[in-house]
């Protein structure tokens, strides 16, 4: 699972990184507003953690940017006990769920891995350009049919959906679906997989990369 953790206490971060990681977390660790921004407009994370104050641009602007951009990534704003007014528009401003400092190194895994499963089991179809997921049968569909795929076939589609267009990490992909243990060039092979039953299917919709630079879902027409 990707974490993006942007935290302007270098030494606190520093040490929520560590605990993250310790728990099988990939912890992405910034310091501002503008470089968490950033890092959220250029890939694909499972969750976010903001800090409300950070220099730059505090965590509700980037939450709403976010937001505006139509990227739904799930937001954990870390707040202070005196920032009552700041959790209550952080929610209706679209984040998922908020934490207190101090904070239980366990809770925030806990309230991590909570964000997460709720994005991944939002819906059982996943939408991308002309495409359709159906995760819970294994099935890829467009306007000129359907196929049905197996499973595996189906996660790393429905993953690769979700990301947006944003590469993603082949390790990531072996994690995800194959529990870590993808063989050597599995993970490009499925891709190959994907790309022959979406071409069957006369799909705008591909999948480019490789297994060195990862791989992302595009929309062909606009590629």
């Amino acid at each position: 699972m990707r974490v993006l953790l942007a935290e302007d206490n270098v030494r606190l971060a520093r040490a929520t990184e560590v605990i993250l990681e310790k728990n099988g977390l990939t912890v992405e660790v910034v310091h501002d507003g503008p470089a968490a921004l950033s890092a959220l407009k250029g890939g694909y994370f499972d969750v976010a953690v903001l800090d409300i104050m950070m220099p730059g641009l505090d965590g509700l602007e980037v939450l709403r940017r976010v937001r505006a951009e139509g990227n739904d990534v799930p937001v954990i704003l870390l707040t202070a006990k005196t920032q009552v007014d700041d959790k209550v528009v952080g929610l209706e401003d679209g984040a998922d769920d908020y934490i207190t400092k101090p904070y239980d190194s366990r809770e925030l895994v806990a309230r991590i891995r909570a964000a997460a499963r709720h994005r991944s089991g939002a819906s059982p179809k996943v939408c991308f350009g002309d495409l359709v997921i159906g995760e819970d049968d294994s099935t890829l569909s467009t306007r000129e049919g359907s196929l049905s795929v197996n499973q595996r076939e189906a996660q790393m589609a429905a993953l690769l959906a979700h990301a947006g267009g944003k590469k993603v990490d082949t390790s990531w992909l072996s994690d995800r679906v194959w529990d870590g243990a993808a063989l050597d060039g599995e993970v490009e092979l499925y891709a190959s997989y994907l790309n022959g039953k979406l071409e069957a299917l006369g799909s705008d919709v591909k999948v480019e990369g490789s297994a060195d630079d990862g791989w992302r879902m595009v929309e062909s027409c606009g590629a």
